[in-house]
């Protein structure tokens, strides 16, 4: 959706106070239009009739050969890049409290277990993956005939249609899914903090819709939505102009790649052949005929002006376009050097966290609650509802960088002897550790110090 200000409105305050409110004029994107951007096959340079023709001879005379036009994968990419720099890494976890007893540790390295075992992680990034690409997603969860919780990806891309309906302070009240099941029957499901309102058209009911109502047994809205820009939005037509000069730039370089050949005089159809190259002939003068290449049109210009644009789309974009090529060293090189050539991914992915952490926190209050119901149902933690509601558990994306992974830990272990952060913290945020990490180095402590007490 693009957006422009024109002249507001004049609203009275009060008797004595007045103001212009801001009115915008929007241009509404459909979801089905980014769906054709993201595919380069049906790119609008694929149809531009103003894109030059190839002018070859045939036999019988010329004939205009229409060039093969190319769209460019621009939007794919850049959609991959945001999804890297926000996914790239796995879902920071933090137990809040300043002495947490052993049986919370316990449960909150429980809960991580589970919630790597599940690919949870796995189906956020699919989630910002997909939100990149057509503007929304949700994640439901449910529980299966297992009774384990699990997540269902909804979006666009595989036929169903978000709708949020809110307060005025923008709190969900409920989450619609429209969508048309196998059968071609349209279907409306609609969940609120209770219930599922399954609705589907029925020409026998008085409204056309026949509707059920089932518990779906978590606390609040089982579907976590989340609505955005897709990655490339801002940069859009910077991509189309790209395109089509790209696309000029290879007609020219198809007529005149060989240079032109200028003769003068007649020469035999052989000849031409052999030469292969774009042949101006000029029969209208008398004597000794000559021949020879002419310097082809420069592609300078385009050339520079090509460099320009993916400037500017890298800049809109905040996506960095870094090729093996770009690359001029044949050592090494420090994750300084790598993290400044990244400085745009890092500053929008760094963003994107901000605007991600609602989602990502609905998703953990669905899971940490499913697994709690899970767990109590099949035995194998019979508390596990009252236990897991008295942990304070933060979780929160982490922009992905290219780094030196020993490089890396070694600062952890440097800030560790420094002060500047915790053992609890070191362990954390290390790239080695697993989630009982914690558990386990007690565990070895608790072994060690028995042992040594057990020599006295």
């Amino acid at each position: 959706m693009n957006g422009e200000m024109d002249d507001g409105i004049d609203v009275c305050i009060t008797d004595r106070v007045r103001v212009r409110t801001p009115r915008t004029r929007k241009n509404i994107v459909s979801q089905e239009r980014f769906l054709k951007e993201l595919d380069p096959n049906t790119h609008d340079v694929m149809f531009d009739e103003n894109i030059p023709s190839i002018c070859v001879k045939v036999r019988g005379g010329f004939r205009n050969i229409e060039f093969k036009k190319m769209g460019l994968p621009y939007q794919e990419r850049i959609r991959q890049k945001q999804t890297l720099s926000l996914a790239g890494n796995p879902t920071v976890f933090t137990l809040y409290g300043d002495a947490p007893a052993e049986d919370e540790k316990r449960d909150y390295a429980l809960i991580k277990e589970y919630w790597k075992e599940r690919n949870i992680d796995g189906m956020r990034t699919k989630a910002i993956y997909t939100q990149k690409g057509v503007g929304d997603v949700g994640l439901l969860a449910y529980r299966n005939r297992r009774g384990e919780i699990r997540f269902r990806l909804l979006s666009y891309e595989d036929g169903y249609v978000i709708i949020s309906h809110k307060d005025e302070n923008g709190e969900r009240l409920m989450e619609c899914v429209y969508y048309t099941d196998e059968d071609g029957v349209e279907r409306i499901d609609c969940y609120d903090d209770t219930n599922i309102y399954r609705m589907r058209s029925d020409e026998t009911a008085e409204n056309g819709w026949s509707m059920t109502t089932v518990r779906h047994g978590f606390s609040e809205i089982p579907l976590a939505t989340k609505r955005g820009d897709v990655a490339w939005n801002k940069v859009q037509s910077l991509i189309e102009v790209y395109e089509i000069i790209y696309n000029i730039f290879l007609v020219i370089q198809k007529r005149h790649g060989w240079g032109i050949l200028y003769i003068r005089g007649r020469v035999k159809e052989q000849t031409k052949q052999v030469a292969g190259s774009v042949i101006l002939q000029d029969t209208s003068m008398d004597g000794k005929g000559t021949a020879e290449f002419k310097a082809p049109p420069s592609p300078n210009g385009m050339i520079e002006t090509l460099q320009a644009l993916e400037d500017e789309i890298q800049k809109g974009s905040s996506t960095t376009f870094l090729l093996p090529k770009d690359v001029k060293s044949s050592g090494d090189i420090s994750a300084l050097a790598i993290m400044l050539t990244q400085s745009l991914d890092l500053e929008g992915a760094a963003r994107d966290v901000i605007e991600w952490q609602n989602f990502m926190d609905k998703i953990k209050r669905l899971f940490i609650e499913g697994l709690a119901q899970e767990l109590v149902e099949n035995g194998k933690h019979p508390t596990a509802i009252t236990a897991f509601k008295k942990l304070h558990i933060g979780v929160t994306l982490k922009v992905w960088r290219p780094f030196n992974e020993y490089e890396y830990n070694q600062m952890l272990i440097s800030m560790k002897s420094a002060g500047i952060i915790s053992t609890k913290t070191a362990v954390e945020k290390n790239t080695v550790s697993t989630p009982d990490e914690e558990m386990r180095l007690a565990s070895e402590i608790s072994a060690t110090t028995e042992q040594g007490n057990g020599s006295i």
